[in-house]
């Protein structure tokens, strides 16, 4: 509830802002969208998973597919803040950049299970 009032609170600053000082409009967006984003991490987000995971502890790969998607939708944040500020390429680059991350630690991960399979059917032959 503190976190919607505080969007609230901020939505009405931004709007005072864009209102009376245009010009600095996308600088302070561009620094409240940090802070906010720093405030949703560290006061929601990351408690969360951490006691989300401390249920599903003892399945595997759980931990990695959350934080992998928590990876994604920070990807998707900030291609929206370029976006909005109008600079689409920059934000298509970072979420190509965060799918090219999460592919390769995947791969990684995948080739750590093939190999032990590979080593059991080994065995069984």
């Amino acid at each position: 509830m503190t976190f919607l009032i505080y969007a609230v609170i901020l939505m009405l600053l931004l709007i005072f802002i864009k209102e009376t000082i245009y010009q600095l409009h996308g600088i302070i967006v561009v620094i409240f969208f940090f802070v906010l984003l720093y405030f949703l991490l560290s006061m929601l987000t990351i408690p969360f998973l951490d006691q989300l995971l401390s249920y599903v502890q003892s399945v595997p790969y759980v931990p990695q597919l959350v934080y992998s998607a928590l990876f994604y939708q920070l990807g998707l944040f900030f291609q929206s803040i370029f976006e909005e500020q109008e600079y689409e390429t920059f934000g298509e680059m970072v979420m190509f950049s965060v799918r090219i991350v999460l592919l390769f630690y995947w791969t990684s991960e995948l080739g750590k299970v093939l190999f032990d399979f590979s080593s059991i059917l080994e065995k069984l032959q």
